[in-house]
C-alpha cells in the first residue's frame, strides 16, 4: 500500500477559528470537534482562547472532558442570561423547589386528614354489606 493517499484530517473547530492547520499536536481538536464550533465561539467570547487553553492544561486529563462542558455550559448560560447568567437560572430553580416542596406538604396533610377521617368511619358505614370472601 505504498500508493495510499493519507487522510486529511479534518480542522477543529479552533482552528478553523484562528484559520490555521490543525495537527496531531493541537489542544483543542480533542474537545472542539468542528461541529461544534458555535460552542467554541461561545467559549472564545467570554474566556479567551489563551484563557481556555489555560484552564484545560491546569486539570488533570481525566478532567478535561468535564471542564470543556462546564466551559461551554458557563458560555452558554451567559450568552442566554448576559446579567445574571447562570446564577439566574440557579435562583428560579431554587424558587421553584421551594414552591414544589410547600405544595408537596399541603398535599401530605391532606392525605393524612383523609386516612383519618377513614379511621373515624369505620367499616359499618362503607355500602353496609359485610366483605365476604
Amino acid at each position: 500500500m505504498a500508493n495510499a493517499v493519507p487522510v486529511a484530517q479534518k480542522a477543529c473547530a479552533a482552528c478553523k477559528h484562528q484559520r490555521r492547520k490543525c495537527d496531531q499536536n493541537c489542544a483543542l481538536a480533542k474537545y472542539f470537534l468542528a461541529e461544534r464550533s458555535d460552542d467554541l465561539e461561545n467559549v472564545y467570547h467570554l474566556f479567551g482562547m489563551h484563557n481556555t487553553l489555560k484552564i484545560l492544561k491546569s486539570v488533570e486529563e481525566e478532567e478535561r472532558d468535564a471542564t470543556t462542558e462546564s466551559l461551554i455550559m458557563e458560555a452558554k448560560m451567559r450568552l442566554e442570561h448576559p446579567v445574571h447568567d447562570h446564577f439566574s437560572v440557579a435562583r428560579n430553580l431554587s424558587v421553584e423547589i421551594e414552591k414544589t416542596e410547600k405544595e408537596l406538604e399541603i398535599v401530605c396533610q391532606k392525605i393524612h386528614i383523609c386516612k383519618g377521617a377513614d379511621n373515624r368511619v369505620g367499616p359499618s358505614t362503607r355500602g353496609g354489606q359485610p366483605d365476604q370472601p
